[in-house]
């Protein structure tokens, strides 16, 4: 199943993982898929060893085939060095927060200072576009991802994510309508969690196979309109989009507890995308097949994601 970890020898020390920043969607779907595809402590292939590293180990749990540790991007770069020299593969999945960028640089640097062999760096599709919120938080980032001297370094472009139409579960539920300030038909091309998590666990399992590359990760496109088809079509009911204008949008995201810098990020990727922009509609022949190379396997579809996710929206 894609490019598997396969140089392993009887005589050699299993390679030690460290997803950074594990408590979130992204951190555990990647932790998921590294015990699945590659095997946890806990199962009969002991090629890797999975550690979670969080700020609060006591609430982040347990998870079948890893080890958490206490680990955070905020401590100062000493600290999380010392940390990070016992792995060998280090995520920075960047967090969600204002100060993403300081946080991702002080782990990055720290991963450099602990000699780390490979480190993979969460970034966004929109990383060139200086002028926009989240392109100025990840411009500085993979600058330096690139230019610092790391031994060596993978950068994953992460586009909207499919699981953020979970806001629209209780419309769709109740009222048989999404709201969205986008054009219902413009195309774009974002990606599931799970998919971020295969493509993530396959490059951290193999990294010699991922040396200093960027990719994106695009499921292939669609539009609201055939969105809100499929959904019709899977929870047997009509459902449709309702347009609504972008300040009404912004407030309803702010009502859900999203911070406004955040909102505002947000509503800029949704104006490229009524813009046709490249940026968000991925079809470049560079990179619109980026996760078929990682995984040996085709990103789930719109309509796979549908499906899979029904329950959610009856």
């Amino acid at each position: 199943m894609g490019n598997r970890l396969s140089n392993h020898k009887n005589n050699t020390k299993p390679s030690k993982v460290l997803v950074l920043g594990a408590s979130g969607y992204v951190g555990k779907a990647t932790l998921s898929q590294l015990v699945s595809r590659h095997g946890g402590s806990n199962s009969n292939n002991k090629e890797l060893q999975i550690f979670a590293g969080v700020r609060d180990p006591a609430k982040f749990g347990t998870m079948d085939g890893v080890q958490v540790v206490q680990a955070d991007m905020g401590s100062s770069q000493t600290d999380l060095a010392a940390v990070l020299k016992d792995f060998d593969s280090v995520y920075v999945v960047t967090p969600g927060s204002e100060d993403r960028a300081k946080l991702a640089l002080n782990a990055i640097h720290a991963a450099k200072d602990a000699g780390v062999s490979y480190t993979l760096v969460l970034s966004v599709l929109t990383a060139d576009l200086t002028d926009t919120i989240f392109g100025k938080q990840f411009t500085p980032v993979e600058k330096e991802v690139k230019t610092m001297g790391l031994k060596s370094y993978g950068i994953l472009r992460l586009p909207l994510f499919m699981d953020n139409f979970y806001a629209a579960a209780q419309s769709i539920k109740e009222q048989g309508t999404m709201y969205d300030p986008r054009n219902p038909n413009k195309v774009f091309t974002p990606i599931a969690v799970q998919d971020v998590g295969k493509a993530s666990a396959d490059i951290l399992a193999n990294p010699k196979a991922h040396h200093n590359r960027t990719y994106k990760l695009v499921m292939p496109s669609f539009t609201l309109q055939q969105l809100v088809q499929g959904f019709g079509e899977t929870l047997k009911k009509p459902v449709t989009v309702t347009t609504v204008p972008y300040p009404a949008a912004k407030e309803a995201f702010m009502g859900l507890g999203f911070p406004e810098w955040q909102v505002d990020g947000i509503m800029e990727l949704f104006h490229l995308i009524d813009e046709d922009s490249k940026v968000t509609n991925e079809t470049s022949k560079q990179h619109v097949n980026d996760f078929i190379k990682i995984t040996g396997e085709k990103p789930m579809t719109m309509t796979e994601w549908v499906q899979a996710n029904a329950a959610g929206f009856q």
